[in-house]
C-alpha cells in the first residue's frame, strides 16, 4: 500500500515557487489536487499526485530541480546520466560516476568515504553560507539512494540519513520513505549505508532504464522496500492483514521476536505508538481509495471498519483537516461515492 505524502512537505519550495511567478495552482489542478487543499496543514497527496505535480512544474521551469538549486539542471540531465552510468560494473564504480555527474551538474560538491566499521558514506560539501532547498535536498537525496538501489536490483537499507534543514515534524514520513528517520539540522546532505554492497553487480540494462525514467519521479516518494526502523517493521506487518482485525500488541510483538513492553519502549523512543500506526494505515488507506477508487464512502467507511459513515468522516477531517469528498478526483455523478 502507497504511503500518502503530507501536502506540507512542499510548503516551502511551493511558496519559493509562487514567488518566483510559477503556475502552482495549475500543476495541483493537473495532478487532481484541490488548490484550496494546499493551504490544510494536515493535507495529503498520493505518490502519483505528488509525481503529477512535480511533473507539470518540470515543464513550467525546464529544470530538474524546479530552479531551486544553485544552479539550473536542464532537463534530460538525468537521461544522460543514467545512460553514463547504466555501463558500469558495480555499484562502488557507479557511485563514483554519479556523483562526479551530481558534482558537475548541481554545482554541489558530492564525496564518498568509508570507515573502519564497514560503513560507506555519501555527504555534500559543508555549504555554510549558502542554503539547500529542502525539496532539492530530499531529490539529491532521493535520487542517489533510490536509484543506487534500482542499479544493483536490490533496496539499499540506510544506516544514517542527514539533512541541512529542520523538519522534525514530518520526521515519520521521511521515516518512511528513506527507512531510516533522519537527523535535521545538519551541516551536510549525507547517508551511510553497509560498504559491502559497493561489490554488487549493476544489473540494469538501457530498456530498463527507458521504464525507470518513465515513472519518474515516482521512485522518489514511495515508501522504502526494505525496512529498518520498529515502526516501519510494525506497519508492514499491519498492512499484510488489510481486511482481518488488527494484531494486538502481544502478536506483533512475537512476529517481530521481542516483548510487548519492548515493543511499546522501541515505539516510544521513535515518537510513536502501535495505535498512531494504525490510524496512519487507515488514514492512508482512505486517501488512496478516495483518489482512485470508486466506492461510496459509505461502503468505504465499512470496509475500514466504521460501523457508522458519520464516524469514518469525523476521523478523516481528523487526519487531513478535509471531508472525504473534497478527496474524490473530478468525476461525474453523487459526490458521496
Amino acid at each position: 500500500m502507497a504511503h500518502t505524502i503530507p501536502m506540507r512537505f512542499f510548503r516551502a519550495t511551493v511558496e519559493s515557487m509562487m514567488k518566483r511567478g510559477l503556475d502552482v495552482e495549475q500543476a495541483l489542478r493537473g495532478a487532481g489536487l484541490d488548490w484550496r487543499r494546499y493551504a490544510e496543514d494536515r493535507a495529503r497527496m498520493t505518490p502519483e499526485q505528488t509525481s503529477g505535480v512535480v511533473r507539470a512544474l518540470w515543464k513550467q521551469t525546464d529544470d530538474e530541480l524546479l530552479g531551486l538549486g544553485p544552479r539550473p539542471v536542464a532537463r534530460g540531465t538525468l537521461r544522460l546520466a543514467g545512460l553514463t552510468v547504466i555501463h558500469t560494473r558495480d555499484l562502488r564504480t557507479a557511485l563514483a560516476r554519479m556523483l562526479e555527474m551530481a558534482t558537475v551538474a548541481t554545482g554541489i560538491r558530492w564525496t564518498q568515504s568509508s570507515d573502519e566499521t564497514g560503513l560507506v558514506t555519501i555527504s555534500s560539501e559543508t555549504q555554510p553560507h549558502a542554503r539547500i532547498d529542502p525539496f532539492v535536498a530530499f531529490a539529491l537525496a532521493g535520487g542517489v539512494h533510490r536509484f543506487a538501489g534500482w542499479l544493483i536490483g536490490a533496496p539499499i537499507m540506510l544506516r544514517s540519513l542527514e539533512f541541512p534543514f529542520d523538519a522534525e515534524y514530518l520526521a515519520d514520513d521521511y521515516g518512511t520513505i528513506f527507512g531510516v528517520r533522519p537527523t535535521f539540522r545538519a551541516s551536510r546532505i549525507a547517508m551511510s549505508f553497509d560498504a559491502a554492497l559497493l561489490t554488487k553487480p549493476v544489473v540494469r540494462d538501457e530498456a530498463d532504464l527507458k521504464r525507470f525514467l518513465r515513472d519518474s519521479p515516482g521512485a522518489l516518494f514511495y515508501a522504502h522496500q526494505q525496512v529498518a526502523t520498529t515502526a516501519a517493521r510494525v506497519r508492514t506487518i499491519m498492512e499484510r492483514n488489510p481486511n482481518g482485525p488488527w494484531l494486538g500488541a502481544e502478536e506483533l510483538a512475537r512476529r517481530l521476536s521481542i516483548s510487548a513492553p519492548h515493543m511499546r519502549r522501541l515505539l516510544r523512543a521513535e515518537g510513536t505508538t502501535q495505535r498512531r500506526i494504525q490510524e496512519e494505515i487507515l488514514r492512508d488507506r482512505a486517501v488512496e481509495a478516495l483518489v482512485h477508487g470508486d466506492e461510496s464512502i459509505a461502503d468505504l467507511a465499512a470496509r475500514l471498519g466504521y460501523s457508522e459513515a458519520s464516524a469514518f468522516r469525523r476521523a478523516f477531517h481528523r487526519w487531513t483537516g478535509s471531508a472525504p469528498i473534497d478527496y474524490r478526483t473530478t468525476r461525474s455523478g453523487d459526490p458521496e461515492r
